[in-house]
């Protein structure tokens, strides 16, 4: 499995630029080349509940900016059993997802109001988030220190999120509990998205710190994140994010790791997150040939303007 890393710098550059390249547009003429490679992100794997599964795939290139318009044709499938690779041919045609469920975790740690920066730029990007929404989309609002509270439950509502953006009931100055307010998350999202396949349920985990309560360890979001099938994306800020860890569990789930070391790009990469999301495609396949765990493999290929590229991820899903 791959690390999603995303340099500041480049992102920045990628999304003034990159929107405009490998488009499927035969009037544009590509000035320069921009894509050098592709990343490919299995985000869930769920029981289609019509006698096969539906596994989520996102692909972006080396920024993390989504590549968009993929179809089933432009993949390839394949199950892991026994170290016996088993290729699988879709049983229909790619779909979006009809419904983006998200859980934002926005941190208010004591490290968060050492400066007058951080807590009005993160409130902003998350309120990029929220605006680039699609209207039937579900977002919560929950914020935490050492405490962890649910300021905004799982709504569409697109002014009661931003109000609860830049409430400021949520005192904050405490610990950080961010393991637990993912977990949180985590529960709400899985509610709504189980008992429908078509749904995206993913938690974006946002700190500047390192995780300092229990549970202290990452094991039990990783295990919640596969078994319920949840990708997580993880974003760091600041001098101090346990980028180790956030790394880790995005890879481990399916999300994707990004890190800002200022406060000017986070709108950025809350842009780019949503992108991921966003655009990425649903395809059916045949049921897995046994119960229990079972790891897929899916290789993306994309021909552009700037070239053929492939990139292969797997995942583990429980059946």
């Amino acid at each position: 499995m791959k690390t999603k890393f995303y340099p500041l710098l480049a992102l920045l550059i990628t999304f003034l630029f990159t929107v405009y390249a490998c488009q499927k547009d035969d009037g544009f003429v590509e000035p320069t080349k921009k894509i050098t490679s592709i990343n490919t992100n299995i985000l869930r794997i769920v029981d289609n509940q019509a006698g096969g599964i539906n596994i989520f795939v996102s692909v972006t290139d080396q920024n993390g900016i989504a590549i968009k318009g993929l179809t089933e044709s432009d993949f390839d499938f394949s199950y892991v059993e026994g170290g016996v690779v088993t290729p699988v041919k879709p049983t229909g045609a790619s779909f979006l997802p009809s419904l983006i469920i998200t859980a934002l975790t926005m941190d208010y740690s004591g490290s968060m109001f050492d400066d007058t920066v951080s807590i009005p730029s993160m409130e902003t990007a998350i309120s990029t988030f929220i605006n680039l929404k699609n209207s039937l989309d579900q977002i919560e609002i929950i914020k935490f220190d050492d405490t962890v509270e649910v300021v905004v439950p799982l709504t569409t509502v697109d002014s009661v999120l931003l109000n609860g953006v830049t409430d400021t009931n949520f005192y904050g100055h405490g610990y950080t509990a961010f393991y637990r307010a993912v977990e949180q998350g985590q529960d709400d999202v899985w509610a709504l998205a189980q008992t429908n396949p078509t749904y995206l349920p993913s938690v974006i985990g946002f700190t500047d710190g390192w995780n300092n309560l229990a549970p202290y360890t990452p094991d039990s979001i990783i295990y919640k994140a596969l078994y319920n099938q949840i990708p997580v994306y993880t974003i760091g800020y600041g001098v101090l994010p346990d980028t180790v860890s956030l790394k880790m569990i995005a890879d481990s789930t399916g999300g994707a790791f990004a890190y800002n070391p200022s406060a000017a790009g986070l709108s950025v990469l809350y842009q780019i997150v949503n992108g991921n999301l966003s655009n990425s495609v649903v395809i059916p396949l045949p049921p897995p040939p046994v119960k229990g765990k079972l790891m897929y493999r899916v290789t993306a290929k994309h021909l552009c303007p700037d070239g053929y590229f492939k990139d292969t991820d797997e995942k583990y899903f429980y059946y």
